[in-house]
């Protein structure tokens, strides 16, 4: 789910890296209720002014809505379209295979441990700041990268280096639990966020999984585009993102489900991978709170992640 870095973490410890989830928000937060308080000062002095002369103050004129905020961020949004995987074309040939993509890193996870020359686990604050990642969440397990919640602590990695343009696939499977996101993207190398974009090309944040999100972030206020997708997403499903110098294509089980060609929608520099599990509540209507429901611990499976040239 979901920026050029904030304060805090320009202030992080060397070894306890953020989540690349939309870490703005609080900074963003804090801009609006400053200018609010700025306006509030105002407001009092004009009044106090007033009580040297006037008898009584003119009457105040009808509320009217108050124009957006120098540098407004939009929240998380649901996308406007929607649509739905059709069980009938299902098929297990990805993406890259329908289209011919040329390989060039990945991970089966087929090893014993986790491959720190490829990945990076970061343990800083998840999105929203309601949890926390630890890289002893992550574990291989039967040839797959398992991200695992608990309570309050989380997981989540990102691939070491990016590229600028290229193809992204991955193979997962998400399990049912209130109060969890699921996310896999690609973030700005430079932490420019959101000037440098984000692709989500697979958001899954409630609890039944039985829709999931593809969303292009994009703008100085992080506009966004895309589509919500309905279906099972509790089975192993394959989710993908073509990026080039003119389109952002997302697929679903090597189906295309959006497309964009807006040039305002492309991101403007390198991006990395990231995978992770996120905790609410977090944004309207977004990842739900944890509840008398949510399981005591909860699984994102990963089985294989491939990176194909542009």
């Amino acid at each position: 789910m979901h920026q050029k870095a904030p304060e805090r973490a320009r202030h992080r410890a060397p070894d306890d890296p953020e989540a690349p989830g939309r870490r703005r928000w609080p900074m963003v937060l804090g801009t609006v209720l400053a200018v609010g308080a700025l306006a509030g000062t105002v407001g009092v002095a004009a009044n106090l002014d007033l009580l040297g002369g006037a008898p009584e103050p003119a009457p105040a004129p009808p509320p009217s809505a108050a124009p957006p905020a120098p540098g407004g961020m939009h929240d998380q949004e649901r996308p406007d379209q929607v649509g739905a995987l059709d069980p009938a074309s299902r098929s297990d040939a990805e993406a890259a295979v329908r289209h011919g993509w040329r390989m060039v890193a990945g991970d089966e996870f087929d090893g014993a441990a986790l491959d720190p020359a490829r990945w990076a686990p970061y343990t800083g604050e998840t999105t929203g700041g309601n949890g926390r990642h630890r890289a002893e969440n992550i574990s291989l397990r039967d040839g797959e990268l398992v991200l695992t919640s608990r309570g309050r602590t989380s997981a989540g990695l990102h691939w070491k280096g990016g590229m600028q343009y290229g193809r992204w696939e991955i193979r997962a499977k998400t399990n049912p639990g209130t109060g969890y996101g699921d996310v896999a993207l690609l973030w700005p190398v430079a932490e420019d966020w959101p000037e440098g974009g984000e692709l989500n090309f697979m958001e899954i944040p409630k609890g039944d999984r039985a829709e999931t999100h593809t969303i292009v972030h994009y703008g100085e206020d992080n506009s966004q585009v895309g589509k919500s997708i309905r279906g099972d997403f509790t089975q192993w499903h394959t989710y993908a993102v073509e990026w080039l110098p003119d389109r952002v294509v997302f697929y679903i089980d090597g189906q295309e489900v959006f497309r964009t060609t807006d040039p305002d929608h492309i991101p403007p520099r390198p991006m990395h991978l990231a995978l992770q599990q996120d905790i609410g509540p977090y944004g309207k209507d977004w990842i739900p709170p944890l509840d008398e429901s949510s399981p005591d611990e909860l699984d994102f499976q990963v089985d294989w992640v491939r990176i194909y040239a542009p």
